[in-house]
C-alpha cells in the first residue's frame, strides 16, 4: 500500500458516487451509503429525519470513507475523512448544494427539476448536512514498483 496525497486523496473523494457514513447511534456504530458533493472544504448531502439524523445531531462527529476498485487489474483506492456535521439552514446554500447534488446523478437518476417543477418542493422535505474536512487521507494498493495488495488481502 502507498499513501495518497491530499491533492490525490481530494480527487478521489470528488470523483466517487457513493461515500459511506460513519456515526454513533445510541452508542453504537452506524455506518449507511450516501450521495454527496464537495463544495471547497465540505462535503454537503442530504437527509430526512431518522437515525442518521438523529445521530448526527447527537455526535456531530463523523467519518467518511469513499474507495475505487478496478476489477480488471485489482487496483484499489481508499480515502477516509473526519469531520464535524452541522445542518445547514441556509437557502441559497440548500439550493445550490441539491442543485448541485442533481447535476451529479441526473445520468444515473434523470433530474425531477429539470422539468420546471424548480427545487420548492424539494426543499420542504430533506435536510441539507455539511461535513467538515478536518482531516483527510488516503491509501492506494500500490504503484510503480512497489507490491500492489489486494482489498482484503496482507
Amino acid at each position: 500500500m502507498e499513501p495518497l496525497s491530499v491533492e490525490e486523496a481530494m480527487e478521489v473523494l470528488d470523483s466517487q458516487p457513493v461515500a459511506h457514513l460513519g456515526v454513533i447511534h445510541d452508542g453504537l456504530p452506524y455506518v449507511t451509503p450516501m450521495s454527496y458533493v464537495v463544495a471547497g472544504d465540505r462535503i454537503l448531502f442530504r437527509t430526512m429525519a431518522g437515525k442518521k439524523l438523529d445521530a448526527l445531531r447527537s455526535n456531530p462527529e463523523v467519518c467518511i470513507e469513499v474507495s475505487t476498485y478496478d476489477p480488471d487489474s485489482g487496483d484499489w483506492s481508499s480515502v477516509i475523512v473526519r469531520g464535524t456535521a452541522s445542518e445547514v439552514e441556509d437557502d441559497d446554500t440548500k439550493t445550490a448544494t441539491i442543485t448541485r447534488l442533481f447535476d451529479k446523478y441526473d445520468q444515473v437518476l434523470g433530474s425531477p427539476i429539470s422539468g420546471g417543477g424548480g427545487l420548492r418542493p424539494v426543499l420542504g422535505l430533506p435536510r441539507v448536512i455539511a461535513v467538515s474536512i478536518d482531516e483527510i487521507s488516503g491509501v492506494t494498493s500500490g504503484r510503480g514498483f512497489s507490491i500492489r495488495t489486494k482489498p482484503g488481502r496482507l
